[in-house]
């Protein structure tokens, strides 16, 4: 019946105000109640008149209906195509009606759990990890002494609405000097130069770009981040960490942030799910939340928490970790169990299993009994999608999240 009913919208665009939750029926509705209740009114103050005077007045009414929808259509010409708008609306009322989603991370694993995010909620907070220093951000950062960008730039063309943001956003310059700069981040330099203030220059960003959702820094400030290993030893810097390799045995930011956007802890308090990756856990997962204000509200938080553990491991930073082992780390930096964790158990094909053995990485290995003695639920199923690479499919996570609403 539905399928059915999408057909004739697609054959009547106009028809597409009847969508349910567009939130425009019943203004209508309310609109011919008060014609109605007017007429009722002044009928006893007319005398009886004769057929055509009546017909006048409809006549007149069907005029007022199609001169407002007209004016409406030449008003709505300018911003976009009309026919269009009664579809705009419907998602945009349908994603309004989702649930809070906030969504840590950095890297490749958070923009594309995103992707998946904006098809369901526009209530989504994206809060991302600014101590990369490599490439275009490292370069950035050593000039302009501001946050890493790249993470940032790359949620935000996830969450946005404008199906071409995401290639104008990550379009590489290859001369001069701007070689190797990507335009979303010198995009976001020119915003903090303008403002002059990174958290400003974000909320500017934000604006600009028509998110579904928003996408805010782990700290407004210029931080580092630093590793301690396990014998003892102490490298700083994201690039020289993934180097130096090695089992780690914590990480911190330094210097110690002062500064979390208050938006972030306002996401927080209101979320309805709160979910810590997928993505590198020293480099990316952890460093989103280790800013002081942040973990104390993700400890206070009563939102669920779920925690979404890497098909492979990383070479140099999570070379032999079982999931169990991601997820104790996850816990110890951040002093607060998650209450879920989401792990890939199915099948990974042998040719892709190949191409990532050369570059040393290896499937996460799983087991569910330290799970069950720690008393977290683990959802395990397919999560990865289909292709040469084992990365998560944006889909299936984000379903299989949405269930623990």
């Amino acid at each position: 019946m539905w399928k059915r009913s999408e057909g004739l919208f697609r054959r009547f665009p106009a028809l597409r105000w009847l969508y349910p939750g567009m939130r425009v029926k019943r203004y209508a509705l309310v609109a011919a109640l008060g014609v109605l209740l007017l007429a009722l009114g002044l009928a006893p103050l007319l005398p009886a008149l004769p057929l055509w005077p009546w017909a006048l007045g409809l006549l007149g009414l069907l005029l007022l209906v199609g001169g407002i929808r007209a004016m409406n259509r030449s008003l709505l010409s300018a911003l976009t195509e009309p026919e269009e708008v009664p579809e705009r609306v419907y998602v945009r009322r349908r994603l309004e009606r989702g649930p809070k989603v906030v969504a840590f991370g950095g890297g490749t694993g958070l923009s594309r759990m995103l992707r998946g995010l904006k098809e369901h909620t526009t209530g989504t907070t994206a809060i991302v990890a600014v101590t990369d220093d490599g490439g275009s951000t490292g370069r950035l950062r050593l000039t302009f002494g501001l946050p890493a960008v790249g993470d940032l730039v790359d949620c935000l063309a996830a969450l946005s609405d404008h199906p071409a943001l995401a290639q104008l956003l990550a379009h590489r310059f290859d001369r001069g000097e701007m070689q190797g700069h990507t335009f979303g981040n010198l995009f976001l330099v020119t915003l903090y130069q303008v403002a002059g203030d990174f958290a400003e220059a974000i909320l500017e960003a934000n604006a600009i770009l028509n998110l579904r959702g928003q996408v805010l820094p782990a700290t407004p400030e210029a931080v580092r981040l630093k590793a301690r290993f396990q014998d003892g030893e102490e490298v700083e810097g994201e690039v020289a960490i993934r180097k130096r390799g090695g089992r780690i045995r914590e990480v911190f930011l330094v210097p110690e942030p002062r500064e979390v956007m208050p938006e972030a802890l306002e996401a927080i308090r209101k979320a309805d799910l709160l979910v810590l990756g997928p993505g590198s856990l020293y480099t990316s997962v952890i460093p989103s939340f280790l800013p002081g204000p942040l973990k104390e509200a993700l400890r206070k938080a009563k939102a669920p928490l779920v925690y979404v553990v890497n098909l492979m491991t990383e070479p140099g930073e999570t070379d032999g970790y079982t999931a169990y082992d991601h997820y104790k780390a996850v816990a110890q930096h951040l002093g607060r169990r998650p209450q879920v964790v989401l792990v890939h158990t199915a099948p990974i094909p042998e040719e892709v299993l190949a191409r990532y053995r050369a570059e040393g990485r290896f499937p996460v290995a799983y087991d569910p009994r330290p799970f069950a003695v720690d008393g977290v639920r683990v959802v395990e199923g397919d999560f990865r999608e289909e292709g040469p690479l084992a990365q998560h499919d944006p889909r299936k996570v984000v379903e299989a999240l949405l269930d623990l609403v």
